[in-house]
Parts: structure tokens; sequence; C-alpha cells
């Protein structure tokens, strides 16, 4: 789906809407109810979690970056692996 095409992409590339103005609006508005729910879902994750959130906090402070491997052996100690 698109709501806007661009015009002479190598001419300056201008945009113009292929929708109405309230179409778009809708689109807005489902975007960001969309991502409302998104960031509630991941505080929620974040709070449930807050011992693999500080484990990792620490290990960061102390290397300044972590893999994906060393934040799964973080997680490991706190969540069962599924089977």
């Amino acid at each position: 789906m698109g709501l806007e095409q661009v015009n002479d992409a190598y001419l300056g590339g201008e945009a113009t809407a292929s929708c109405s103005a309230s179409t778009a609006a809708e689109v807005d508005s489902e975007v960001l109810r969309i991502i409302r729910k998104a960031h509630e879902k991941a505080r929620g994750i974040i709070s449930e979690h807050l011992d693999i959130m500080n484990e990792a906090a620490e290990y960061l402070m102390e290397r300044e970056s972590i893999t994906g491997d060393e934040f799964m052996r973080i997680v490991r100690k706190y969540v069962p692996a599924r089977k």
C-alpha cells in the first residue's frame, strides 16, 4: 500500500499523496495505536524481567558492548529453555 508517490526521483524527488487527507489521518491513527500497543508490551516484558535487564546493564557497564550470544547466556540463567 502506498500513501504517496515520488515524482521525478532524479530531479528532486517530490512526493505527492495518492490518498485523501482523511485516509492518511486514519493510517496515522492506526500506526500510532500499533506503536503505543508495542510500547506497552515492551514495558511489560522489561518490568517482568528486571533481573535480566539489571545483569545485562552491569555487563554493559563493564564491557560497553554485548553480543547476542552473551545476552542469551544471561537470559538463560533466568528463563528456562522452551521445549
